[in-house]
């Protein structure tokens, strides 16, 4: 049964994203907002006003991110007082005004509907993604989890065991 399954099948057709004039802020707060529903959501696909792909921030980018505005060495280093309450909102700050060019994906790895399960394993496994957008026509359909396939292959696999 494995063997038979699709890219479509395993993927999930509503996504979050945020337009590629969105703020850093934005997408974490788009992120946020759809781990409410999908905790093992990772990803957030930015699109231009047409509609069109321009790139992936997954919680890894943000991760960077953060780190580069919030998690500056100098303070985690820093022997003297630091008041992280203040450092932590002014980097909150500066989150609001990064821009998301710094921070995504602009090559993500794109297949195609009725590309088969194990097209899907491979991508993830030479790009060491865990993830990957559905598309046709131009049009971004869907995007399949590294957690998803995991899910669907060992269901099968549990039931070859018994």
């Amino acid at each position: 049964m494995m063997l038979r399954k699709r890219a479509w099948d395993m993927m999930r057709d509503d996504f979050p994203t945020v337009r590629d004039d969105a703020s850093l802020a934005e997408a974490i707060r788009v992120m946020r907002e759809s781990m409410k529903e999908t905790p093992d959501n990772q990803a957030v696909v930015v699109l231009n006003r047409n509609d069109k792909l321009v790139g992936v921030v997954t919680i890894w980018d943000l991760f960077r991110a953060v780190k580069s505005s919030v998690l500056k060495d100098e303070y985690l280093h820093d022997d003297g007082e630091v008041d992280w309450d203040q450092q932590f909102a002014n980097a909150c700050l500066i989150c609001t005004q990064m821009r998301l060019d710094d921070y995504m994906v602009t090559e993500p790895t794109l297949l195609k509907p009725n590309d088969p399960v194990l097209l899907v394993l491979d991508s993830f496994l030479k790009k060491k993604r865990a993830w990957a957008l559905v598309e046709e026509g131009g049009r971004i359909m869907g995007i399949v989890y590294a957690t998803d396939v995991y899910r669907e292959m060992t269901r099968d696999m549990v039931r070859a065991f018994m």
